[in-house]
């Protein structure tokens, strides 16, 4: 299946070496999470908002096709 990805922030720097910007498309194996998602790109031990078609998720969602995967990194202050 092919889903895109964005990444934001210090996160950018795991984007494979083909990515547009802040933005790439991957082809997976169906059944895959976010969390396998985030292991692909070396990213699983960050702390990072997830948000899978612009709403927040957990890193157990199941991913389809077409998909479209955002990282934010924690944002702080006030």
């Amino acid at each position: 299946m092919r889903i895109k990805i964005k990444l934001f922030g210090p996160l950018q720097q795991h984007l494979p070496p083909h990515a547009n910007g802040r933005t790439a498309e991957l082809d997976l194996p169906g059944g895959v999470t976010v969390d396998d998602l985030a292991v692909r790109l070396g990213i699983e031990e960050e702390p990072a908002v997830v948000c899978v078609n612009d709403q927040e998720t957990h890193r157990a969602r199941r991913l389809h096709e077409g998909d479209v995967v955002a990282f934010f990194p924690p944002l702080a202050g006030g």
